[in-house]
């Protein structure tokens, strides 16, 4: 469906660019799971890994605060940036469902899985640096994201959706380099 797909940073990221980037914009760069995804309520079945967990998301509905504010700063002229951990080989999926649920973004881009997910973050980040006016917040469930963002002096709005996870599975979290 996207031609655009191509690697970042080296061969780190994977992701698609729907719409060029422009000095001229801010851009926001939003986390899917547990942020822009909403956990469902009541008894869950016992998740046997990062796999499984997104197998079952590919159901959960929008956390429909955050996919709001998406829409309206996309409406407002500003980029949307999906930054994700997700693997390389879940993009396509991952675009049907941003689709599937109305949430616009201009650039998606996942790790390849080989770094914690918070140094990932800011070589995401960086890449956006590259192609945007400014970086102007991350959106995400992961301390260790938030924290990356703000040794790249992004700011980052820390949604406690998914503190249980973050506090059995730490990552170690040091300052990416350009």
């Amino acid at each position: 469906m996207y031609k655009t797909m191509r690697r970042f940073a080296g061969e780190r990221l994977v992701g698609a660019q729907l719409t060029p980037g422009d000095k001229n914009k801010v851009v926001h760069a939003f986390d899917v799971d547990s942020t822009l995804t909403q956990d469902p309520y009541g008894p869950q079945p016992v998740i046997t890994g990062k796999d499984h967990y997104f197998d079952l998301a590919r159901e959960y509905p929008p956390n429909e605060a955050v996919a709001e504010l998406a829409r309206m700063l996309h409406a407002k002229g500003d980029a949307i940036a999906i930054a994700t951990a997700r693997p390389a080989e879940r993009l396509q999926e991952t675009m049907e469902w941003l689709h599937r649920n109305n949430i616009p973004f201009d650039s998606i881009q996942l790790s390849n899985g080989l770094e914690p997910s918070g140094v990932s973050k800011q070589e995401m980040l960086q890449n956006l640096q590259d192609q945007y006016k400014m970086v102007g917040t991350l959106f995400d469930d992961s301390k260790f994201n938030i924290e990356g963002a703000r040794l790249q002096g992004i700011d980052a709005v820390h949604l406690k959706t998914n503190e249980d996870y973050w506090n059995q599975h730490p990552e170690k979290v040091y300052k990416v380099m350009r």
